[in-house]
């Protein structure tokens, strides 16, 4: 089966998030009902220095990830993961949570996930339990080929954040639901 998966991608740093919430905006004026993930960055000395989650669904966020070392928290590459925010996020993305959603968002898909880290072990009950749902999955442009063959998909539309706007993906997306 198809999965109804649309991809929002650019380069680190381009915009990928910024982008997304646009679509968000866009598609809740129009009633869409929308659950997930959201990672909201925040930059201190030029770089990101901790990233917050956002539940779509409830709207409530907690702290993800942070640069700075705190004990008890597993390191992946530059952040600590907060196990909290860890569950906070499998919790947004459970399958049964997720089951009266029109979209499901997945902010981001990276170089955790392709690690089996991160939201890897989420996604797979989402695509068996729930292969109808539309999904927005945010990927770097570098890794596009190596999620699409981890999780063994392949999407029905990519969006490049450098190429076109976000009403046009909004609209899209409405046109699958």
């Amino acid at each position: 089966m198809q999965h109804k998966i649309v991809i929002i991608t650019g380069e680190q740093g381009s915009g990928k998030t910024t982008f997304l919430q646009e679509i968000i905006f866009g598609l809740a004026n129009n009633d869409v009902q929308i659950a997930g993930i959201l990672a909201e960055g925040f930059w201190k000395n030029y770089e990101r220095d901790y990233f917050e989650l956002i539940d779509l669904k409830s709207k409530n966020r907690l702290l993800y990830c942070q640069r700075k070392p705190n004990d008890g928290w597993e390191k992946l590459k530059h952040f600590y993961i907060n196990p909290d925010g860890q569950k906070f996020g499998e919790v947004a993305l459970d399958p049964d949570y997720l089951k009266n959603a029109d979209i499901v968002v997945i902010d981001e898909i990276g170089p955790f996930e392709l690690k089996g880290k991160g939201w890897a072990k989420a996604i797979e009950p989402i695509l068996k339990g729930l292969p109808e749902l539309t999904m927005i999955w945010v990927v770097r442009k570098s890794l596009l080929n190596e999620v699409a063959a981890y999780f063994k998909i392949a999407p029905l539309k990519i969006y490049n954040v450098e190429e076109t706007c976000a009403e046009n993906v909004t609209g899209y997306i409405l046109k699958t639901l």
